[in-house]
């Protein structure tokens, strides 16, 4: 008689697969779309994160160029 997999089987092996995919993964930076390319994240940090992620290098908006500003940043990814 053949082995036929269950349904249990099945999804126990496709969770497994979803969480070792996930397992190395860094989280995602928390982003804010204000509209017409405008961000807003929580760090200069996880701003720069995200526009890593694109390639695309950031822009600080309302912040001289060479400050990191502290706190809650404005941005875009150019």
């Amino acid at each position: 008689m053949p082995y036929r997999p269950t349904a249990a089987a099945l999804s126990l092996l496709a969770l497994a697969a979803c969480l070792a995919g996930c397992a190395g993964n860094r989280p995602a930076p928390r982003v804010v779309m204000l509209g017409d390319g405008v961000l807003r994240s929580p760090s200069a940090q996880e701003a720069e994160a995200y526009c890593r992620n694109f390639g695309a290098p950031l822009r600080f908006i309302g912040v001289p160029r060479d400050k990191v500003p502290q706190g809650e940043v404005t941005y875009r990814c150019d």
